[in-house]
């Protein structure tokens, strides 16, 4: 029975839908539908606009807009989560496949597929822990700013080529007077109703005493909430019917999105070639052209889903594996249906959310809708207005310019706005991808400052009962980077006259495997006394040294001992035998002992292991 309960386990465990699809009932269905539908009014339109903000035509957002919502709906593990084209991946995407064509966009989503699914399966998640909030959080600022400012020459119906954020406001302000005043009136019309709509949803309305007014009150309010999250369907589908009644040709009086190829995708092998004018460019000339888009890209994916598994996941224990290997997968699925890259979505996730979703099958009715609209509406995307589109994802983005945060890091730790507003400035200058990389390259360096300064507790000892000492108690790792400062420091306190010589017999301390001896020779009159300072090392809170750092702590250990004595307490077996691997004879107590060792009376001759025979080392 054993046996075959384990690989059920395994299956489970690789496939959630077979643990939640035993009790899946007709209840849960009906909730996973309602979700469904909902999340596809919202994914439709946004998958539309973001595949224009990626530089290609309508209907690769949608391309990129089912196959992932399958196989999460299988192999994932938080409900909320909708897997499909996102804001800040189209933009990524634009930024290294522009100038191309979408046989690169495709063959980053296989290849960015194939290196989140290496890590999930390694567990490299631990590597998106380098990358803070702070930076994260710059990171997802510049590129809302990035996106929004790109979208402003559709908004005022433009007409230029910028890859930057610097680039489109030159190119803004170089073209102002050829404002298309049609486009821009329909632009800030649609943003006016869709922070409109937004604010729909928010209405609370008072809870009347009667059941009859309360029923009513509730289908109001769920009404006025089903409005808002539907907003941006609305005011596509309003914005089209209007391009159509005013029509003369594609870029009169309105600028269109004019002619895509209808139907859907055909399944097919990621390219790894592909025609570019009139040269033909291999998959090693396309990969050397994505270059760092290939770690960028799965890096910011992983990171942006992990952060929305761990907001929706409600206290449950989240299984951050399982989550990169299926995005990993969902990637590479996709690629067979001219894809480019996908992850989830905190603003689609939030809807689902609300939606009253159940499991993650609700991934497989959106799908559903979605083909539906490919096969059967792509001739109708002719007349959506530009202006349209550009309103949709400035509005989709705004919310992720996150200012509390600096208010936050204000109160709580200064240290962390240096990595903060380093990511968002060279977001803006340089490009997001490039504002990533120098906002991790702070938290290195912070991290590498941090560790040069290990915490490190030292007090003087004197209590009229012990011999005077110095105790130093360290925290956490030592590590090569704070190997010296903290080997100069404590060969400071060896120079310092803040311990007075003590009028006593000198002490000698020798160690023999388990057992230590202190003596003291025979008090001869005229005896010279020799002055004596002790060092205890409290290594209760230690956990690990690395090579450079015990080099150092012998260098400490040498200097000390010509006329001092060193005592290690408490050190942890593994730490025992890091020490013993490069000092003669460390000396090692547990606290109890120490208080025996360091007590001004103690008995000639006498064997520490009885002194202390209660206390063994």
């Amino acid at each position: 029975m054993f046996k075959l309960s384990h690989p059920l386990r395994l299956l489970g465990r690789v496939f959630p839908i077979v643990r939640w699809s035993r009790s899946y009932d007709l209840r849960t269905s009906i909730g996973d539908l309602i979700a469904g539908i909902t999340i596809a009014l919202t994914l439709i339109p946004q998958s539309i606009a973001y595949a224009s903000l990626a530089g290609f035509e309508p209907q690769y957002g949608l391309y990129a807009s089912f196959a992932g919502g399958f196989v999460y709906a299988i192999m994932g593990t938080c409900p909320q989560i909708n897997i499909g084209p996102t804001a800040l991946l189209s933009l990524l995407t634009f930024t290294y496949t522009s100038g191309t064509n979408p046989d690169f966009a495709v063959l980053l989503c296989f290849i960015g597929g194939i290196v989140t699914l290496v890590a999930g399966i390694a567990q490299l998640g631990f590597l998106v822990d380098f990358v803070s909030l702070p930076v994260v959080s710059g990171f997802t600022s510049a590129a809302a700013i990035t996106i929004a400012s790109s979208q402003i020459k559709g908004l005022l119906g433009l007409k230029f080529n910028a890859e930057s954020f610097k680039a489109t406001w030159e190119g803004v302000v170089h073209h102002i007077g050829d404002t298309r005043m049609q486009d821009t009136l329909l632009g800030l019309a649609c943003c006016i109703v869709l922070m409109g709509m937004k604010a729909m949803k928010d209405i609370r309305l008072k809870e009347p005493e009667d059941d009859k007014s309360r029923r009513s009150a509730k289908i109001i309010q769920r009404s006025l909430w089903f409005v808002g999250v539907s907003r941006n369907a609305v005011v596509v589908v309003i914005a089209s019917v209007i391009a159509f009644f005013v029509y003369e040709d594609k870029n009169y009086p309105l600028m269109l999105t004019g002619s895509i190829t209808p139907g859907l995708p055909t399944p097919q092998l990621p390219p790894f070639s592909s025609n570019i004018g009139n040269t033909t460019a291999s998959a090693g000339q396309m990969l050397a052209h994505l270059g760092s888009g290939l770690i960028v890209v799965p890096v910011v994916g992983i990171i942006s889903n992990v952060a929305i598994a761990k907001a929706f996941s409600k206290g449950k224990t989240l299984d951050a594996t399982q989550e990169i290997v299926t995005l990993g997968i969902c990637n590479i699925i996709s690629a067979f249906f001219r894809s480019y890259p996908v992850n989830g979505s905190f603003t689609r996730s939030a809807v689902s959310d609300a939606s009253g979703v159940r499991t993650p099958a609700a991934g497989f009715y959106t799908g559903i809708i979605v083909l539906l609209t490919l096969a059967l509406l792509t001739p109708y995307f002719y007349f959506i207005p530009r202006a349209a589109l550009s309103a949709v994802i400035i509005c989709a983005v705004l919310h992720m310019v996150d200012i509390a945060i600096i208010k936050k890091l204000w109160a709580t730790s200064r240290l962390d706005l240096i990595p903060l507003f380093g990511t968002f400035i060279c977001g803006l200058a340089l490009g997001v991808e490039v504002g990533l990389v120098c906002g991790v390259a702070v938290d290195i360096l912070l991290l590498l400052y941090y560790h040069s300064r290990p915490p490190l507790e030292v007090q003087l000892v004197d209590d009229g009962i012990i011999i005077p000492h110095y105790a130093v108690r360290p925290i956490g790792g030592l590590h090569f980077a704070g190997a010296e400062r903290l080997r100069a420091r404590l060969v400071a306190l060896k120079h310092t006259k803040s311990m007075q010589p003590q009028t006593i017999d000198t002490i000698h301390v020798t160690s023999d495997g388990n057992e230590m001896r202190i003596t003291v020779p025979n008090g001869i009159s005229g005896t010279i006394v020799k002055p004596l300072k002790v060092l205890v090392i409290h290594c209760d809170a230690l956990s690990r040294m690395d090579y450079t750092f015990i080099e150092s702590m012998k260098m400490l250990v040498s200097d000390w001992s010509r006329d001092c004595c060193v005592i290690w307490c408490d050190a942890k077996p593994a730490v025992q035998e890091q020490l013993n691997t490069v000092l003669q004879q460390p000396i090692f107590c547990n606290f109890d002992q120490l208080s025996a060792i360091l007590t001004r009376n103690f008995a000639i001759d006498t064997q520490v292991n009885n002194i202390c025979s209660d206390t063994p080392l």
